[in-house]
């Protein structure tokens, strides 16, 4: 996982990306619509100098409102949509959840916290990975919402960094308990295992044989 310095830089670079690319679509519709600088800064409340720069991609930062305007007077509408590049920034109550996953884990496995992936430019990382008999990519969960999604994510990464299992570490809260009831039936189909037939494996030193959902 990238440290919280290396993800403000990746933010920093996406910045200066979107800046760019925010200038280049409203120069791009401005000519589509035959309308001159003048014009679309005079409408916009902004200067035709700003405007030529932030066509040009020399503005370093731009206010989201002042976009927002400049595409609603050329008859668009600015949407904005993150997708996943890096992990986010661990809090403190998944550090302790994984180190309660650890206790339970004897030494035969060797733990690596913040397994990156074995591709280069690729900041996905799992949460931790075991090796041992086989290798477990592991996640820490302290309040999920979506678990599809944490799954499809979890299903990638099992793919890119060719681990043998995974095991989806959730804590024991009774919000996270009703979740995980609630969705069982499903969770079933990629996680087979419940958290003591998987823990016994750990603890046993031998391949659990599928993946699984852990309750700590």
């Amino acid at each position: 996982m990238p440290s919280r310095q290396q993800l403000r830089s990746l933010g920093i670079a996406q910045a200066d990306i979107v800046n760019r690319a925010v200038g280049r679509e409203i120069r791009s519709l401005r000519m589509a619509a035959n309308v001159s600088q003048a014009q679309l800064s005079a409408a916009a409340g902004v200067s035709r100098t700003f405007l030529c720069r932030l066509e040009l991609g020399q503005v370093a930062s731009i206010d989201l409102r002042v976009a927002c305007i400049l595409f609603a007077i050329l008859g668009q509408r600015l949407t904005v949509k993150g997708w996943p590049v890096a992990e986010p920034m661990r809090d403190a109550g998944q550090l302790k959840l994984l180190d309660r996953f650890d206790a339970r884990v004897p030494p035969i496995w060797r733990r690596t916290r913040e397994s990156v992936m074995p591709i280069r430019g690729d900041l996905r990382a799992w949460d931790e990975r075991l090796d041992g008999p086989v290798s477990v990519g592991v996640e820490a969960e302290t309040r999920p919402n979506d678990l599809q999604a944490v799954e499809r994510s979890m299903s990638a990464k099992k793919r890119d960094s060719r681990v043998q299992r995974m095991a989806l570490v959730i804590a024991a809260t009774e919000r996270n308990l009703t979740l995980v009831r609630t969705h069982l039936p499903i969770l079933r189909q990629t996680y087979p295992l419940d958290t003591r037939a998987f823990m016994a494996a750990i603890r046993d030193g031998r391949d659990p044989g599928a993946d699984a959902v852990v309750l700590l």
